[in-house]
């Protein structure tokens, strides 16, 4: 597994290009019936987001995890909760409050996702076999 220091710099790097993403005028995205999909694509984002920062600060087996997703979690909920609110200068963009709950629902799927395939490895073996 890469070290701590690649995970902190992957998690860094994809909040700034939400970031990026998230407070860019409406007009700089083409109209396409993929992006009719934007609240699974605020659930993805985020949930990704969640995934990094708990493989950032996760220390490995024995690890008391529950204080760790709590954190992340915390932590992430709070810097869509930001972005969202940004959102409301950023030309032709609304806070919009769906999208604030999408973004904590994708916080909440990454911690799912992070128990299941990464913390747990007994699970992960026996979904291979």
């Amino acid at each position: 597994m890469p070290s701590q220091r690649i995970w902190k710099l992957s998690a860094l790097l994809w909040a700034i290009t939400l970031a990026i993403l998230l407070l860019l005028p409406q007009k700089s995205f083409p109209e396409s019936e993929l992006l009719s999909f934007d609240k699974l694509a605020h659930i993805g984002v985020f949930a990704i987001l969640e995934v990094l920062l708990l493989l950032a600060f996760f220390k490995g087996k024995g690890q008391n995890t529950i204080k760790l997703k709590i954190l992340t979690l915390t932590i992430n909920i709070v810097y869509g909760s930001v972005l969202e609110l940004l959102q409301h200068f950023s030309p032709g963009r609304l806070t919009d409050w769906y999208d604030f709950f999408a973004n904590s629902v994708g916080a909440l799927v990454g911690v799912i996702f992070f128990s299941i395939f990464i913390e747990n490895k007994v699970a992960n073996h026996k979904l291979i076999l």
